[in-house]
């Protein structure tokens, strides 16, 4: 997102930084290095990385061991688990949504036409991000 002039909204800021911690999250933002899923597992942003022919039967049999559980097993665990994880302070989204609105000026609005009109958001786009980023 950086490259794109803006920081990642919606959260995204605030997230990278509570699953990454701040030293990768510095990275990783500014940086705006696309990384790919074993970096990723092993930054913690996400839960593990798979081989696409692994992911549908890994997906199935995680969701028919929980939907086994009782109902109050699932909402203990989460509960337990939710009293243990750190909550994202509030104020932290307030600081991310008003970087996003000092970020657009003429300058932002001009590279998300050049990037749009590139075909960033299409599909292909969205699979050569980084090529297309890197050439405007």
């Amino acid at each position: 997102m950086a490259r794109l002039g803006i920081l990642p909204g919606g959260g995204g800021t605030v997230n990278m930084t509570r699953l990454a911690g701040r030293a990768r999250a510095l990275e990783l933002i500014p940086g705006a290095e696309l990384v790919g899923a074993e970096l990723a597992e092993r930054y913690g942003l996400i839960n593990r990385a798979l081989p696409a022919a692994a992911l549908d039967s890994f997906v199935d049999t995680l969701a028919r061991r929980i939907a086994g559980l009782r109902p109050e097993v699932i909402s203990i665990t989460k509960a337990a688990v939710d009293a243990v994880a750190q909550p994202i302070p509030r104020a932290a989204y307030a600081v991310e949504n008003e970087g996003l609105l000092a970020a657009f000026d003429d300058e932002v609005t001009d590279l998300a036409h050049k990037l749009l009109a590139a075909g960033i958001q299409t599909r292909e786009g969205e699979r050569d991000h980084e090529r297309i980023a890197n050439s405007i």
